[in-house]
């Protein structure tokens, strides 16, 4: 090579956005998040295919402390690019601080505005994106334990709770698995319950008072809904002790049991993982299936959540890209993944089989989408819901949950929502 084309070649380089060795942009972007062995490796997969398109350098840091990292980042001035959040509790602590940087209109796909908050001025915006959802409030059962006529029922849009606890009734097994454990967190499977029944059985309007803190634990569709849960507990097939001790994972394994021990699990998505591990190898469609919670066409979901925290041309660029079918479509097609995608673009075909497929149309055809109210609240009122779950469980009476309910009152009326004072208070 002579050197006057030597010298050619080193001129293109500096003068064009092309990398002489490589397509890089030059540009990067740092993401940290709680995602690590499998999931970690197929959100990498999804950032393959942004790096490709652009040449931007994604550095992703995957850690199960993420959210202590980020909040001690935050103290030292040294916040990444993005991070995953917590919860959407999180993202409106940070958004109301002046933390978050607005994503604009990043996302919009099923449930609408899910990634809407207050910011330091009071004024609502997006704040986020959801990377990825879990469907929540799904009733799960073994085909092979039911009655042909209870299974026929199951097959029929179920209007309310009430009626579901008729059919689990009449069956000679306990009619609900039930377990509350999970390290630190335990109690959140009550939550869940709880949740379930005031979306569905008191509406969205009234669900959005609770979860922003300006509708009383002691009114009526919150006590309701809890009396709802205490009679689940009633129907358990174990004591006390064994709800409070037993993971949450393995609280539906007795329904695969000869005789089963109980006949419905409520659980989200992300139960099957668990249902998988459990002697003999229960197969989706043959060894269970499930209904979505009665009550109308409203889905409470789970969901990880992305936040922006430095608004370079990068970050704006991942934060598009990740809520386009392209990049949602290789987490899903990942085995065992268990993602489901707020994008409807994303065709039910991409899902990896029929249950799955199932699931993401009831998500796709809800009317209603909410994200699960006790990640939804303040970090102290959360854990004050769960820890009240355990209580009530220990003695699910009107007395005890009277005081438990006026307790709980007092949590919100001291904790607030930030910007917004609680009412009647």
């Amino acid at each position: 090579m002579t050197v006057r084309l030597l010298a050619a070649l080193l001129l293109l380089c500096a003068f064009t956005t092309v990398s002489c060795g490589g397509t890089g942009s030059g540009q990067s972007v740092t993401v940290l998040g709680s995602w690590t062995g499998a999931e970690g490796d197929a959100f990498r997969a999804m950032l393959s295919g942004f790096e490709k398109s652009t040449g931007i350098h994604v550095d992703y840091t995957g850690t199960r402390d993420a959210r202590a990292i980020l909040a001690s980042e935050l103290h030292d001035g040294t916040p990444p690019d993005t991070a995953v959040l917590a919860t959407p509790g999180d993202l409106r602590t940070y958004a109301a601080a002046g933390e978050l940087r607005p994503v604009g209109g990043a996302q919009q796909g099923i449930g609408g505005d899910l990634t809407g908050a207050a910011g330091p001025d009071g004024v609502r915006r997006p704040y986020g994106i959801v990377v990825k959802a879990a469907v929540k409030g799904l009733i799960w059962y073994d085909p092979r334990t039911l009655p042909a006529a209870t299974r026929a029922r199951l097959a029929q849009p179920i209007a309310s709770f009430d009626d579901l606890a008729k059919i689990a009734s009449g069956a000679a097994a306990k009619p609900w698995c039930l377990g509350l454990e999970d390290t630190s967190n335990s109690g959140w499977p009550g939550t869940d319950w709880i949740e379930d029944v005031i979306l569905h059985e008191s509406g969205p309007d009234v669900y959005d008072q609770w979860v922003s803190g300006n509708l009383q634990w002691t009114s009526d569709p919150v006590r309701k809904a809890w009396q709802t849960f205490g009679s689940v507990v009633a129907g358990t097939r174990t004591g006390t002790d064994a709800i409070l001790l037993t993971g949450y994972g393995k609280a539906g394994a007795p329904m695969f049991a000869d005789p089963p021990g109980c006949l419905f699990d409520h659980a989200g998505s992300f139960i099957t993982a668990f249902y998988g591990q459990t002697p003999g190898r229960p197969q989706a469609g043959r060894d269970y299936d499930f209904v979505p919670f009665p009550g109308g066409r409203a889905v409470e979901i789970g969901g990880d959540l992305l936040g922006m925290f430095r608004a370079t041309p990068a970050a704006r660029k991942l934060v598009a890209y990740l809520t386009t079918a392209k990049a949602q479509e290789a987490w899903i097609e990942r085995p065992g993944s268990g993602a489901f995608s707020l994008n409807r673009s994303v065709p039910p075909s991409v899902y990896p089989d029929p249950l799955s497929r199932r699931i993401a149309q009831t998500l796709a055809s809800a009317a209603t989408v909410r994200f699960d109210a006790s990640d939804s609240m303040p970090t102290v009122m959360a854990a004050a819901f769960d820890h009240a779950v355990l209580e009530y469980v220990t003695d699910p009476t009107a007395q005890r949950l009277d005081r438990i309910l006026r307790s709980l009152d007092q949590v919100r009326c001291t904790t607030g929502t930030g910007a917004v004072p609680p009412r009647n208070c």
